[in-house]
C-alpha cells in the first residue's frame, strides 16, 4: 500500500475529528477531561515550530503531523462537548464593562517606523491626510496602548501577559498619516482588525495575525512596497496592487487569501506541508512542483513574487476586486 505523505496530515485529522466524539458517546473517553481541550493549544505551537526548524528537510512531516493530531483532538473535542472553552484559550472576552481611554495623537517626520501590537478585540487602521497620526477607542480600564514616539509612533497593548488572562474586549481606532514614508508593522492577537491605507506611502509591510481575523488593503496605497505576513490559526486577507514587490507569506493551520489586479504578473514560490492553493483554478501556470507564474510572464519586467508557505493551511489567490476576512 502506497501512503500519499501529502495527505497524511489530513487523515490523521479527519480519523480524530470523528474518533473524539464516537469514544465519548461509547464511554471510552471522560467528557469533563476533553472539555479542556482549549489547553491544547501550546502544542500547536510546538507543531509549528518543528515545521518551521525543518522546513525543506523530510523531519518537516513531524511538525505537520503533529499540528494536525492536535487540531483533530481539540475539533473532535470540540464537536463533541461544544465551543464555549475557546475564551479559556485566549482570554478574550467582551464581558468587562468597557471605557473610552484619552485620544493620542501626534506628528510624524517625512519617514517613520508606525508599529501597532494590540490584543484581543477590535482593531481598526485607516489613513488621513496630512502628518499626524492618533488613537482612540475602549478597554477595560481606560487606560489605552502604551505609546512610543522615538522613531516614529508605536502602540502596543498594555501587558503582553493580559493576553492570555483576563484581558477584555478593546477597541482601538488607528489613524495613519498619508504623507510620511512608514514601514508598517501590524500584530493583532485574538481579534479581529481591518487596514486600509488609500493615499498612504507604505515602504513596507510587516503582518502577524494570531487566532483571529485580519484584512489588510493596500490597493488603494500611493505606494506599497514588500510585505511580510504570518497568519497562525487566524484567517487573513491581503490586497496588493500590481507592482515589483516580494511577498512573504507564511500560514499554519491557517487561511490567507491574496488579491491582486485582473492581469497583475506574478510568480509563486510554495512549500510547507499539508497545505492548499488554488494555483490552477486562479490561471496560472505551472512551472515545476513548487512554481507557478502568470501566463507569458517575463521575469525581467515587474512583477509580484509570492513566497508562500503552508503547514496544514489555505491558500487563495484572488484576480479583482479586495479581499476580506
Amino acid at each position: 500500500m502506497h501512503v500519499d505523505r501529502r495527505l497524511l496530515g489530513w487523515g490523521l485529522f479527519f480519523i480524530l475529528l470523528g474518533a473524539v466524539p464516537l469514544a465519548l458517546r461509547l464511554g471510552l473517553l471522560d467528557e469533563q477531561m476533553i472539555r479542556q481541550w482549549p489547553l491544547l493549544w501550546p502544542v500547536l505551537l510546538i507543531g509549528w515550530g518543528i515545521g518551521l526548524l525543518l522546513r525543506n528537510t523530510p523531519g518537516a512531516l513531524l511538525g505537520g503531523a503533529i499540528t494536525a493530531v492536535t487540531f483533530g483532538i481539540m475539533g473532535g473535542s470540540a464537536i463533541a462537548t461544544g465551543f464555549g472553552g475557546i475564551p479559556v484559550a485566549s482570554g478574550c472576552t467582551s464581558n468587562a464593562p468597557a471605557t473610552a481611554f484619552p485620544s493620542r495623537n501626534g506628528q510624524l517626520g517625512g519617514s517613520g517606523r508606525a508599529e501597532i501590537e494590540f490584543n484581543c478585540g477590535t482593531l481598526s487602521i485607516t489613513s488621513a491626510d496630512g502628518s499626524g497620526w492618533s488613537v482612540s477607542g475602549t478597554d477595560r480600564n481606560g487606560t489605552g496602548p502604551v505609546v512610543d514616539t522615538a522613531g516614529g509612533v508605536s502602540l502596543k497593548s498594555p501587558s503582553t501577559r493580559e493576553f492570555f488572562g483576563p484581558s477584555g474586549h478593546s477597541v482601538w481606532n488607528v489613524v495613519l498619516p498619508k504623507a510620511p514614508t512608514l514601514d508598517l508593522g501590524v500584530t493583532l492577537n485574538a481579534g479581529e482588525g481591518t487596514v486600509r491605507l488609500p493615499g498612504a506611502t507604505i515602504a513596507r509591510a510587516s503582518i502577524t495575525l494570531n487566532a483571529g481575523s485580519l484584512t489588510v488593503d493596500l490597493g488603494d496605497a500611493a505606494t506599497a512596497g514588500d510585505v511580510n505576513a504570518t497568519v497562525n490559526a487566524g484567517s487573513g486577507a491581503l490586497t496588493l496592487p500590481a507592482g515589483d514587490r516580494s511577498a512573504d507569506l507564511s500560514l499554519n493551520a491557517g487561511s490567507l487569501q491574496v488579491c491582486l489586479p485582473v492581469g497583475a504578473p506574478v510568480r509563486v514560490e510554495w512549500s510547507g506541508a499539508f497545505g492548499s492553493n488554488n494555483f490552477d483554478a486562479a490561471g496560472l501556470v505551472r512551472v515545476d512542483n513548487d512554481t507557478w507564474t502568470s501566463a507569458g510572464l517575463v521575469a525581467s519586467q515587474p512583477h509580484t513574487e509570492l513566497q508562500v508557505s503552508a503547514n496544514a493551511g489555505s491558500f487563495e489567490l484572488e484576480f479583482g476586486g479586495s479581499c476580506s476576512a
